[in-house]
């Protein structure tokens, strides 16, 4: 019951991150009298959706406090270790790419003839950034919108996936709690950075992307190094006493 409400809590924290909805409900809240006197305004109170954020930043801590610590060095990755760039893992009829496409943009246009597959254009709202981008597919104008591994492979690789078998590796490289669409540039700068040498520069963005980051290696039982340790303990701490989404 417990891990289903921490499931549930993470959701509704990304899905308000995703609506721009604000941490406080309005200001005040007014009301009169039969004389047309103003009543003292009421102070503010948390919305639920804070309140699940807050609850979610909470539960990933504790998650976080479980992983287990390696700073150890594991040679030998291979981004062919985890198999083809997107497979149809989920057996749709599209590959992952794609599916992470129309999961994530809006205004979504797809190629005829694909079982509406290939996305062709779309508009990103890009949580890393903050910035509005437009999609459109073709053989240069398709990195405007990459798609990210929260966990880089590299970094997995040394934190577990060194050990797992290729299916498992496809499997995971395809996960889709693992990946978001993103701005390319943001993308390529994090490269294989763990949280404690890279953040998304949208401050907005922290607590979905420290939260996600520490859902994905629980799943995954993921060791984690102390640097990345620390930077999300930080980040967990923060939206936890702001009730930031």
């Amino acid at each position: 019951m417990r891990r289903r409400r921490k499931q549930q809590l993470v959701i509704a924290a990304l899905l308000v991150a995703a609506a721009g909805v604000g941490a406080l409900a309005g200001p005040f809240v007014h009301s009169s009298t039969a004389s047309g006197d103003d009543v003292a305004a009421a102070p503010a109170q948390p919305s639920s959706s804070s309140t699940a954020s807050a609850a979610a930043a909470a539960d990933a801590l504790q998650d976080l406090h479980a992983l287990p610590l390696s700073d150890a060095y594991v040679p030998g990755y291979d981004r062919t270790a985890f198999g083809p760039a997107w497979a149809d893992v989920d057996h749709n009829g599209c590959d992952t790419r794609n599916d992470v496409l129309r999961r994530d943009l809006v205004d979504v246009v797809t190629k005829p003839g694909t079982n509406g597959c290939v996305v062709l254009s779309g508009t990103l709202q890009d949580p890393y950034t903050g910035r509005t981008i437009a999609f459109q597919r073709g053989p240069t104008s398709s990195l405007a919108v990459q798609i990210d591994h929260r966990w880089p492979l590299g970094l997995v690789w040394r934190h577990g996936a060194a050990s797992w078998t290729p299916v498992k590796r496809e499997a995971f490289a395809n996960d889709p709690v693992e990946l978001v669409a993103v701005d390319g540039t943001a993308n390529e700068e994090k490269s294989d950075s763990g949280p404690g040498e890279w953040m998304p520069p949208n401050a907005g963005d922290a607590c979905p992307y420290a939260t996600s980051f520490v859902a994905v290696a629980t799943k995954w039982r993921l060791s984690i190094a102390t640097a990345d340790e620390h930077a999300l303990d930080r980040t967990l701490t923060g939206c936890m006493s702001t009730g930031s989404n």
